[in-house]
């Protein structure tokens, strides 16, 4: 039984890694004064990973201005810088703490720090969350423009002040990451108890 507590538990904490790299990081969507329509596009670190290194083409070729996928801190993000390394922080710090649960799972049957890393996992994705929406809420009431963040490119150029951010979110990621942490709490804290129930039963027969 507590093989398979184990095992289970490592596999719970091992389905952060296809979340973060599959599942859409972020989403947006864009709407001009020109038309009666909007863009809504959703990014996973996968497609980021792509359009950084060439393989995504044209969305490379709109953010860059040459074929080498070279990157600055835009000063547009200034105001926001704290928030996004915050963000970035709290995304690491939910990747180390799987893989600290999957480590642990393998090596020991003890259960309270697999209770604490995984609280520890969901009160990061939650700080994640709040980052992130305050920084997106610059971009929705216009206080920062999205492109001047890529002003290396000819995007800017052509589409100017006429696009409004109508929204900006994190696009199921974090959703991924809480059901992952709120199910190791769950599995462990059950399991837990179970095991605390059966070593009470287990000394109330030895004192008879």
């Amino acid at each position: 039984m507590k093989a398979l507590y184990r095992i289970v538990n490592a596999l719970i904490a091992a389905s952060v890694f296809p979340v973060a790299i599959f599942v859409d990081l972020f989403l947006f969507k864009l709407s001009t004064s020109f038309v009666d329509a909007g863009l809504e596009e959703s990014f996973s670190i996968k497609f980021i990973i792509d359009v950084i290194t060439g393989k995504e083409a044209m969305w490379h070729d709109l953010i860059f201005s040459d074929t080498s996928a070279s990157f600055s801190w835009p000063a547009a993000l200034n105001p926001i810088k704290g928030r996004l390394i915050t963000c970035a922080v709290c995304f690491v710090l939910v990747i180390l703490i799987s893989l600290f649960i999957i480590v642990w799972s393998c090596c020991s049957n003890k259960r309270i720090p697999v209770l604490i890393a995984s609280a520890g996992g969901l009160i990061s994705t939650i700080v994640m969350i709040a980052c992130f929406n305050s920084a997106a809420g610059l971009f929705i009431d216009g206080t920062i423009n999205l492109f001047d963040v890529f002003s290396g490119g000819w995007l800017v150029s052509l589409v100017g002040n006429f696009v409004s951010v109508d929204k900006l979110m994190l696009g199921g990621i974090q959703n991924g990451f809480i059901f992952i942490f709120v199910g190791l709490l769950v599995w462990t804290g059950a399991y837990y108890l179970i095991e605390i129930g059966d070593t009470e039963e287990e000394k109330a027969k030895a004192r008879r």
